[in-house]
C-alpha cells in the first residue's frame, strides 16, 4: 500500500447518512487512530479502551442523540480496505446466539477483548511518515467539521501536531455578501467594530455547514461576532423559523447572562431589505444536527 492508495481509500469511506442527518462516528474514530499513530502507540487498539473516549467525543462533537454507538465504526471500518478487527469471523458466529442485529454491542467486544486498528500495510506507512498523517487527519476534519470545530477534535483525541491546509474551496464573495447584507454587525448582540476600513472580529457564519454541503449563500449566512458564531457551531445557540435567537438549556458558567443567556427569545438583527432572510430548511437542519435542545424558556415568557 502506498500513500496515494491510503489516500484514495480514506476518501471514498462510506460514512452513513440518511437525508441531511450527520454522523461522525467513522471520522472521529479514525482521528483518534491517528492520534494514536501520531503518537508511536501499538497498532491495535482495544475496544475496551477506545469505547469511553469515542463516546465522548460522540457527545460533544456529533449530534444530540439519546445513544451513541461507538462499537458500530469500530466493526463498519472493517469494510475500509486500511482496518481490521481481531477476532471477526469468531464474532459473527456468535452474533444469532446473542443479538438479532448484524453488528456486535460494546459489551460483546468488551467481552471478547477485541481490539483493532490500521491494517499492518498502512500502520507502516503512516508510521514511516508523519507528514501524511497530518494530511490525513486535516482531511477529515475539513470534510465533516466546520473550522471552530477542529482545534477543540484535536486536542480531545490527543493529536500532537497538525499542519496547515489550504484546501478549503470556498466562495469567495461569501464573506463580504453576508457582512454586506447584515450591515457590518453581529445579527445576535449587533458588535460591529471596525480597524480603519476592516472589520473586526467579525465573520460570515454558515447556519447549515459547508462541510455538509450548505451553500455559500446568504439565505445560509449570518454575520455573527467570533463569539456568537463560535455558539452557533458548537450547538450552544440556535434561531427559530421566527428568526429568534434559542439558547441551550445546556449553557452554563460565569459571564454567559452577558455574552449568551441574555439574547434569549430575542429577535435576530435581519439582512437589510431586499436580501433574502436565512432559509428556514438551513435553521431546521442547524436545530436537527447541531444544537443542544432543549431550549431554554426567555425570560419574561
Amino acid at each position: 500500500m502506498n500513500a496515494d492508495q491510503l489516500r484514495e481509500l480514506l476518501r471514498s469511506l462510506k460514512v452513513w447518512r440518511r437525508g441531511d442527518e450527520r454522523a461522525p462516528h467513522k471520522p472521529l474514530l479514525l482521528l483518534l487512530a491517528l492520534a494514536h499513530v501520531r503518537r508511536g502507540d501499538e497498532r491495535l487498539l482495544s475496544y475496551a479502551d477506545i469505547d469511553a473516549p469515542l463516546r465522548d467525543l460522540l457527545r460533544d462533537f456529533g449530534p444530540k442523540r439519546k445513544s451513541a454507538h461507538p462499537e458500530m465504526p469500530f466493526w463498519h471500518l472493517c469494510s475500509s480496505g486500511f482496518w481490521e478487527v481481531t477476532d471477526k469471523e469468531q464474532i459473527q458466529a456468535l452474533l444469532p446466539q446473542v443479538t438479532k442485529r448484524r453488528n456486535p454491542s460494546s459489551k460483546l467486544l468488551i467481552e471478547r477483548a477485541t481490539q483493532g486498528g490500521f491494517c499492518k500495510q498502512a500502520h507502516d506507512l503512516l508510521q514511516g511518515e508523519p507528514a501524511l498523517v497530518d494530511e490525513l487527519a486535516q482531511e477529515i476534519l475539513e470534510a465533516h467539521f466546520p473550522n471552530s470545530y477542529h482545534n477543540d477534535i484535536l486536542d480531545a483525541v490527543g493529536f500532537q501536531w497538525i499542519q496547515e491546509s489550504t484546501r478549503r474551496p470556498r466562495d469567495p464573495k461569501f464573506r463580504n455578501e453576508v457582512l454586506q447584507a447584515y450591515e457590518h454587525r453581529c445579527a445576535v448582540c449587533g458588535f460591529a467594530a471596525r480597524l480603519g476600513q476592516h472589520d473586526l472580529a467579525l465573520e460570515a457564519a454558515h447556519v447549515k455547514w459547508h462541510c455538509e454541503n450548505g451553500p455559500d449563500s446568504v439565505e445560509n449566512g449570518l454575520a455573527l461576532c467570533v463569539f456568537h458564531h463560535r455558539m452557533l457551531d458548537r450547538g450552544a445557540l440556535s434561531i427559530d423559523d421566527a428568526h429568534h435567537v434559542l439558547v441551550s438549556k445546556d449553557v452554563n458558567g460565569p459571564g454567559v447572562d452577558d455574552l449568551l443567556l441574555r439574547y434569549c427569545g430575542q429577535p435576530l438583527l435581519g439582512p437589510m431589505h431586499g436580501d433574502p432572510p436565512i432559509n428556514t430548511a438551513y435553521l431546521a437542519w442547524h436545530r436537527k444536527e447541531v444544537f443542544r435542545a432543549p431550549a431554554r424558556v426567555a425570560r419574561g415568557s
